[in-house]
Order: C-alpha cells, then sequence, then structure tokens
C-alpha cells in the first residue's frame, strides 16, 4: 500500500479574463468589474491529493494523511478522493478552519494571478500521522514539504525514521520553493532516511544554493539520498542513483526524454509524474523505466483539456508509450 502525506487545496478557476482587474476603491467600476467568457471551474488540487488522487487511478492502494476544513469544500474535495477510490481514514477534519483554497485568475494572454489560502494544510503535523500506517505502508510520499510547517524537519524525520526500521520505501518532494523554501543543511538529517528525492530544477537550485543540475544532484546524494529525481516538464526528467557510497558508475545524472504532446493544462503534472514514478519503482522497474512512465503519466495529464487527473488509468499511459 502507498501512503501519501500532503496538502489538500480545493482549486478555483476564473479564465479567459477579457483583462485583469485592478483596484478603485470599494466600487464596481469600469476597471474593477470585469467579465469572462468563462464559468468558474473547480477542481481537486494540492499536492497529496492530486498525487493520491493518480495512484489511485493508476489502480494503486492508497491512503491519503491530509487536512479539510469542516465545509462544504471539504466535503466536495473528500467526495472526489472517496469515488476514486482513496482511502481517507487519516485525512482529518478541522473544526474553525476552512479548507484551503487557491484562486488562479487568468486573461487571455494566459497571464495569472493566484490567491492562496492555507486552510487546515498548517494543521497536519507529526501527532496526524499514525505509526501503525507507516509500517504497514510499502511506500511513503511526504509532499508539500515546505508548505507543511508542521513537519519541518523533525516531523518528518522522525516519521522517515519509522519507516526505515519497518522497510517502507520513503520518497520526499520538497516542492514548492515558495515562502521558506527548504534548503540543503536543514534537509540533512532527512537525507538519511530518504530513498528518492524529488523536485524540479528551479527547486533543486533553490535547495542547494544556486548550485547547476549535475552538481545539486550530486550534493543530495551526498547528503545521504539514495536517488535524485528531476522533473523537467516537456524536456522529461534527469535521475541520479547511489552506488554504494558514490554516484552511479555513469559519471553522472542520466537524461530520460519526455513526450511529445499538445499542452493544454499544467495542473497536476508533477503531482501525476510523482505517482507514476513510485509505482513503477513499486512494480521492479528500474529508474530509469520509471522515469519514463512517470514522464508518460504527466504528459497524459497535460494533453487533457477537461478534468485531466480523470484521464490517467494504464491502458492510457500504455497507449502513448506505444505510440512514442
Amino acid at each position: 500500500m502507498f501512503t501519501v502525506i500532503g496538502t489538500c487545496t480545493v482549486d478555483l478557476f476564473v479564465s479567459n479574463l477579457a483583462a485583469m482587474p485592478r483596484s478603485e476603491g470599494d466600487e464596481f467600476t469600469v476597471g474593477s468589474l470585469v467579465f469572462h467568457d468563462e464559468p468558474l471551474r473547480t477542481s481537486l488540487g494540492g499536492n497529496g491529493a492530486n498525487s493520491a488522487y493518480a495512484l489511485a487511478r493508476l489502480g494503486a492502494e492508497v491512503e491519503l494523511v491530509g487536512g479539510l476544513g469542516e465545509d462544504h469544500l471539504g466535503d466536495w474535495m473528500a467526495e472526489q478522493l472517496v469515488d476514486t477510490g482513496v482511502k481517507m481514514g487519516s485525512v482529518k477534519k478541522y473544526a474553525g478552519q476552512g479548507t484551503a483554497t487557491t484562486l488562479i485568475l487568468s486573461d487571455r494572454q494566459q497571464s495569472r494571478l493566484a490567491f492562496h489560502h492555507e486552510g487546515a494544510n498548517r494543521a497536519i503535523d507529526g501527532s496526524s500521522i499514525e505509526t501503525a500506517l507507516v509500517r504497514g505502508s510499502e511506500t511513503l510520499l511526504l509532499t508539500s514539504y515546505s508548505i507543511m510547517p508542521g513537519l519541518r524537519p523533525q516531523g518528518a524525520v522522525e516519521l522517515f525514521r519509522e519507516a526505515g526500521q519497518s522497510n517502507t520505501r520513503t520518497a520526499v518532494d520538497i516542492g514548492p520553493a515558495i515562502g521558506e523554501p527548504a534548503l540543503l543543511e536543514e534537509l540533512r538529517p532527512l537525507l538519511a532516511y530518504t530513498d528518492y528525492f524529488i523536485c524540479n530544477e528551479h527547486e533543486l537550485a533553490v535547495c542547494t544554493g544556486g548550485a547547476e543540475l549535475a552538481s545539486g544532484m550530486a550534493a543530495v546524494l551526498e547528503g545521504g539520498a539514495g536517488c535524485v529525481v528531476i522533473k523537467r516538464g516537456a524536456e522529461g526528467a534527469v535521475v541520479l542513483e547511489r552506488d554504494g557510497t558514490a554516484a552511479s558508475s555513469t559519471g553522472g545524472p542520466t537524461f530520460v526524454p519526455g513526450f511529445s504532446v499538445e499542452v493544454q493544462t499544467t495542473v497536476g503534472a508533477g503531482d501525476s509524474f510523482n505517482a507514476g514514478f513510485l509505482l513503477a519503482v513499486h512494480e521492479g522497474s528500474s529508474v530509469e523505466q520509471a522515469a519514463r512512465f512517470a514522464n508518460a503519466v504527466a504528459a497524459t495529464v497535460v494533453s487533457t483539456p477537461d478534468r485531466p487527473m480523470d484521464a490517467l488509468s494504464l491502458q492510457a499511459v500504455k497507449r502513448l508509450t506505444e505510440l512514442s
């Protein structure tokens, strides 16, 4: 079984604005009231919820650990996750707190503004996760590390230490690099118990003080991680494993190309990549094979215009890999 720890967020999209609004006092004016052709859309969001949802869509048994508010958005989100097969026994609803939301405004030129409310995500800490759940999991994925202050750093270290004692595979995605991003010095105690360290190039550079790709990945391995996986969007992924106490015998990272698709959205791409990668590793794939499968999973999501996460299935991913 997979256990995913991370944020649960409802994404609200207001798209195709004629122009971005501007403040002109407390009255509706020509500039402050902006019409848009497309209706408001709601979507499952948050790194934890997205990753768990993607794993369930791919056929995995998965339990989510997270927080929701006692409100209609939390009820709606829980229903979406349960309907796709995610186990929700470790998702708590917190009285007096709202479900986290991100409101995203975009105009016809694809300029964006975003407004985020952290809500119940801030309530998650080490006490939110049952030891028995960690011990009973085959793979533990911690996402949203930088924006879950209740787990930084000691709560995460204790969880991963417990997982190591139970032979549970561990993975951490340190993104996003906002607020107080995760830096290498803070992460060192966690890396000793981390099998797979996952992020994108920007997050790696921030974490390692601006190091270029290869040296940044090597620094994470030297810190103790077993494997570094870097997500590169349309360009695919880069992986680097430890071999004993040193980097892999190739002498440097392995670049795994992505799939050429027409991008309709980028929402959920990184989280679905994580799901695909860890599922493939769980099933015995090498890290390079797992990265290729993960690239196909992410490509399936980004090439689907409406409810992209619902397009995920093993059959859809297989079709894409066979066509490429």
